[in-house]
C-alpha cells in the first residue's frame, strides 16, 4: 500500500483541479468495480454490486494549495491561498506551479526577517505580503515558462518512511482517505446491496463534490473517509482531542456543523466490536467533512465520518500511521457487508 499511497501523493490534486488524482484512483479499480463514471463537476462515481441498501463510501480527492492570483512586471507572482491554511509555515516554502507547459518550482517569498523591526517579528507574515520567486526577471519570462493567472500550486515535497509504521507526507489529507476507499473496492466481496465508491472534489473549499454526488445516487447510508485530528503530541492537550495515530479508526460524533446519525453510530461500534477493531471518537467544534452535508441533501441521509488520525494537518509535513488505515479498511469492509442489517 505504501507505493500506492505515493503514488497518489505525487499526483498534483489542489481542490479544482483533482483530475490527476481521480486518474489514478480510477486505474487502480477499474477492474474491482462494475461501473465507473465521472459526473459533470469532476467526481468519480465507482459502483459494484447490486439492489439494496445502496451504500456511498466517499473521499475527498482534493488538498490545500494556491493559485496564481497576478504577476507583476519583475516576475514575481502574487497568489491566493486554496483551502485552510496556517499562513505562518508559508514564507520559504518550495512550490510547484502547474502551468501550461509543465510544472514550474518556485520559493514563496516574503521581506526579509533582517529588516523587519520588532513589531513585524510578533506577527506572522499574511499571505497577501507573500510573492512566489520563480527565477523570473519580468512578467514576460513567467508567460514563457507557461504560467498565468488561475494556475494551480501544490506543495514541493516528499512522501517518506519514518520510524516503525509511520509515514510523512504533504495531501495526506486525504490521499490517506483515497487509498483506504480503493482498498475497499478491491476487498469488497460477497455482500448484499450496491456500493458506490466516490472520489469528491473540491472538500476543502467548502464540501462541494459530495453535494451533487450524493443527490444523484441517493444511498441508504453516508460514510465519508477522511484523515482526522490527534491530541498526541506536546502542546496538545488530550482534553482537547484525544485520538492518537495508530490506535485505530477515529469515528466522528459531533463536528462544527453535524452530528453523527445514531443508526451510523451503532452500525460502525457494532462492527468495531464484532471484529475487535479499535475505535476512538471525536468530538469538536473545528471543522466540517463530507459527511456533514448528508442531513441536508434530499430528504436526509444517514450520515458519519470514519477519519485516519493524522498529526500535523494541512502542513506539508502530515504524519500517520499505516496500522490505522488498515483497521478502517477492515472496518469499512466488514460495515459493508452488514449494512443491510442496519439499513
Amino acid at each position: 500500500m505504501e507505493k500506492l499511497l505515493k503514488k497518489l501523493v505525487d499526483a498534483p490534486g489542489v481542490s479544482g483541479y483533482e483530475k490527476n488524482v481521480r486518474e489514478v484512483i480510477k486505474n487502480e479499480i477499474k477492474n474491482h468495480v462494475d461501473e465507473i463514471k465521472v459526473d459533470k463537476i469532476g467526481n468519480l462515481i465507482a459502483r459494484k454490486g447490486s439492489g439494496s441498501p445502496k451504500i456511498m463510501i466517499a473521499a475527498h480527492m482534493d488538498e490545500i494549495g494556491l493559485i496564481v492570483k497576478y504577476i507583476d512586471k519583475s516576475g514575481f507572482i502574487r497568489f491566493d491561498t486554496v483551502g485552510g491554511w496556517d499562513e505562518r509555515i508559508l514564507p520559504g516554502r518550495k512550490v510547484k506551479i502547474y502551468g501550461s507547459k509543465g510544472p514550474v518550482v518556485g520559493v514563496i517569498g516574503s521581506r526579509p526577517v533582517h529588516l523587519m523591526d520588532k513589531e513585524e517579528l510578533k506577527q506572522p507574515v499574511k499571505a497577501d505580503k507573500l510573492f512566489i520567486d520563480v527565477g523570473a526577471s519580468s512578467d514576460k519570462d513567467v508567460k514563457k515558462l507557461g504560467i498565468s493567472v488561475g494556475d494551480f500550486i501544490s506543495n514541493y515535497g516528499s512522501f517518506d518512511k519514518l520510524c516503525g509504521s509511520r509515514y510523512t507526507g504533504y495531501g495526506l489529507d486525504n490521499r490517506i482517505g483515497c487509498l483506504e476507499l480503493i482498498e475497499i473496492a478491491k476487498n469488497l466481496k460477497n455482500f448484499k446491496g450496491t456500493l458506490y465508491a466516490v472520489g469528491t472534489v473540491q472538500e476543502e473549499t467548502g464540501l462541494i463534490g459530495v453535494r451533487g454526488s450524493a443527490f444523484g445516487i441517493n444511498p441508504d447510508v453516508l460514510i465519508a473517509l477522511d484523515t482526522g485530528l490527534v491530541g498526541d503530541t506536546p502542546e496538545t492537550k488530550k482534553s482537547e482531542v484525544p485520538a492518537s495515530i495508530g490506535k485505530g479508526p477515529i469515528l466522528s460524533i459531533k463536528d462544527s456543523i453535524y452530528i453523527v446519525n445514531p443508526a451510523v453510530r451503532k452500525w460502525i461500534e457494532d462492527t468495531a466490536k464484532q471484529n475487535k477493531i479499535p475505535l476512538q471518537y471525536s468530538v469538536t467544534n473545528v471543522a466540517a467533512e463530507d459527511s456533514s452535508m448528508g442531513a441536508i441533501i434530499r430528504e436526509g441521509i444517514p450520515s458519519g465520518g470514519v477519519s485516519t488520525g493524522t498529526r500535523y494537518l494541512h502542513t506539508p509535513a502530515e504524519v500517520f500511521d499505516m496500522n490505522d488505515v488498515k483497521h478502517v479498511i477492515k472496518l469499512m469492509v466488514a460495515a459493508i457487508k452488514n449494512a443491510h442489517k442496519y439499513f
